[in-house]
């Protein structure tokens, strides 16, 4: 039976989340976006002879060509998506002001910016209708590391107590978790990994596969602190990843330059990757507001960041 960590600094973290996460997702459902729901997928079902008054977007005009009858595609609509929202929280997340404590700050830190960005799209779906579910990679701390998709407050409970409670620890190994995650899910889900994507794309990236072949509407939220990669005011030091490995000695002044390359051609390579696998990238640098990075996942906006949140 799991141990529940019921103490007053996860029970304050769970009502800053809920309050956080009713307050953006009543933002985004102002206006055009109310009519928005993740859900609302289509399955073939089968052909109709046309008829006048039909609606001609629904025309197979291939079938047309093969037998020079005018025929309309009809589906099914899919009332429920699964939604699931796979959470790194690997040690590289342990960056950022006040991320030394045991709890990560939710509201001054990198795993705080992505915790609380999941926390809002499980409310946001739940509040569409959706089974929301949680997967959360590596992170210590937290009693649940995988709820499948599921209704209910009492499901979203556990998921907002699991993410009150986790803390960014050990490496992603984001291949294997996200090959594991991708094998089983459900056809036509609905995926959003969150993740700062700290390890050689190339190894990860192609199991992104697992979801294209369920054709599972996929989403990568890209996260990032800005002030990782400037190294702008800082004394010549010694270098080290919270995931393991060598430290590097570094000289701040000398090194800008050649880092804001190879960080360009980094974000290039995992917008690449995602884009080829039929995901969105969506890019979270920690300066962007919470606002636009949920705008762009619920309503499938332009993957890319304005201008200034590019390296």
């Amino acid at each position: 039976m799991t141990t529940l960590p019921w103490n007053a600094t996860v029970l304050q973290r769970v009502r800053h989340l809920h309050l956080r996460a009713r307050t953006l997702t009543d933002g985004l459902m102002l206006g055009d976006h109310a009519s928005r729901r993740i859900g609302a997928a289509v399955e073939f079902a089968d052909y109709q002879e046309y008829r006048p008054g039909a609606d001609l977007r629904s025309l197979d005009w291939r079938a047309w060509g093969r037998t020079d009858k005018l025929v309309v595609k009809r589906y099914v609509t899919e009332t429920e998506l699964p939604c699931t929202v796979v959470l790194d929280l690997s040690g590289d997340l342990s960056t950022g002001e006040a991320a030394r404590a045991r709890y990560p700050d939710l509201d001054g830190s990198k795993a705080g910016y992505a915790i609380t960005l999941t926390a809002t799209l499980l409310y946001f779906l739940q509040r569409h209708g959706e089974p929301v579910g949680l997967e959360i990679v590596a992170g210590a701390g937290m009693p649940y590391a995988s709820l499948p998709p599921r209704r209910g407050n009492n499901h979203l409970q556990r998921a907002f107590v699991a993410l009150a409670a986790a803390r960014p620890a050990g490496r992603a190994e984001l291949a294997a978790a996200l090959a594991r995650v991708g094998g089983r899910t459900r056809r036509r889900s609905w995926i959003a990994v969150v993740t700062d994507g700290m390890e050689e794309p190339e190894r990860w990236l192609p199991s992104l596969a697992a979801f294209a072949r369920r054709r599972s509407d996929l989403s990568l939220v890209h996260l990032r602190d800005p002030r990782e990669w400037r190294l702008t005011g800082l004394a010549s030091a010694r270098y080290y990843s919270p995931e393991g490995g060598d430290d590097i000695a570094v000289e701040p002044e000398g090194a800008a330059q050649a880092i804001a390359e190879v960080a360009a051609e980094y974000l290039a390579e995992v917008e690449g990757g995602v884009v080829r696998w039929g995901g969105r990238y969506v890019p979270a640098p920690t300066d962007r507001p919470m606002e636009e990075v949920l705008r762009a996942l619920v309503l499938g906006s332009a993957s890319r960041a304005p201008e200034r949140d590019r390296v």
